[in-house]
């Protein structure tokens, strides 16, 4: 008796090693969340969930935040020139501290953390963008001491 409840135990244990405890994709709307096996952009740039039930479209302008790949992504105001254009993109946030989020904007420049790629939001309202001049203390703020954009 003593020796199956043993075996019962490392049984157990070594099936919830095994077992893959990924954090599922999802997308948040006004509607509220909804968690999917994928989620991916569409043809139209539009976001699309996958799950056993079917798929599930979803208009830009009604999605504040989603998660793929592990990944999560919010809809931000883009920003030239230190102002607001007026139009809204998603950006993936990187880090976040003291209520405030550096996101990396998504452009057609090589993909990797880009001094000019990272940008400061807090509460939806633009603070700063990293560049030459303070991505040093902004790095040091936002992520290990030491450790400077470029390196990363």
């Amino acid at each position: 008796m003593k020796k199956s409840i043993i075996l019962t135990i490392i049984g157990t244990v070594c099936i919830a090693f095994m077992a893959k405890a990924g954090v599922p994709d999802y997308v948040i709307c006004n509607e509220g969340v909804r968690y999917f096996e994928k989620v991916r952009y569409s043809l139209n740039s539009n976001l699309m969930g996958i799950s056993d039930e079917g798929r599930v479209r979803y208009d830009s302008e009604d999605v504040i935040s989603f998660s793929r790949n592990g990944r999560v992504y919010q809809r931000m105001p883009v920003i030239r020139n230190n102002e607001e254009t007026g139009r809204y993109d998603f950006m993936e946030l990187v880090a976040y501290r003291n209520g405030m989020k550096v996101l990396r904007e998504r452009s057609g420049r090589i993909s990797g953390l880009n001094s000019h790629d990272l940008v400061v939001y807090k509460d939806g309202k633009y603070v700063v963008r990293f560049d030459e001049k303070n991505s040093d203390n902004l790095s040091r703020f936002f992520f290990k001491p030491g450790l400077v954009a470029s390196e990363r």
